[in-house]
């Protein structure tokens, strides 16, 4: 697993070398083999401990492993919850940015702030999916902080979560 798919998919730096990936070979003129399969390497013990050699042996095997789902356990109710914080702005008056450098302001950390275990690429990608679909729409304010108009995020009502239009990913 290489560095960006760790931190995608939130498996920590010193345990990313313990899953692996299976691509099907494309041959140039036949369609792509389709996604990738995951591995997670296990140890498992041969039980062949001695008194001389208790420990006994271990071979490396391999299980596999789904990569967590950017949209999984995201319910409508916490979607929302999201969503009325970023639309609400900050304590200070100024709204949510989706900017690649935003920091104080980045959306993406509202999502980590209700759902933990999602990555920052994850909520990055909850954040550009919903900007895309409309749900997220960026509006000139002025910014009380700088005194100067500024862009920040905010909810079209219309199209949160148990209204008729679906969030679904694309």
């Amino acid at each position: 697993m290489s560095p960006e798919e760790a931190k995608t998919f939130n498996v920590p730096e010193d345990q990313r070398r313990q899953y692996v990936r299976l691509d099907r070979a494309k041959i140039n003129l036949a369609p792509s083999g389709g996604p990738a399969k995951w591995f997670k390497l296990v140890g498992v013990a041969l039980g062949n401990g001695t008194d001389l050699y208790p420990s006994g042996d271990e071979v490396q095997t391999v299980e596999p492993w789904n990569p967590p789902d950017t949209w999984g356990e995201m319910d409508d109710a916490l979607v929302n919850r999201i969503l009325t914080e970023i639309d609400a702005g900050m304590p200070d008056g100024t709204f949510y940015s989706a900017g690649p450098k935003a920091s104080i302001r980045a959306a993406w950390s509202v999502i980590c702030k209700f759902a933990p275990q999602k990555s920052e690429a994850q909520a990055r990608e909850m954040i550009r999916v919903w900007i895309k679909n409309g749900l997220l729409v960026e509006r000139d304010y002025d910014n009380p902080a700088t005194r100067k108009p500024a862009k920040g995020l905010h909810v079209d009502d219309a199209k949160r979560p148990g209204t008729t239009c679906s969030l679904d990913k694309i």
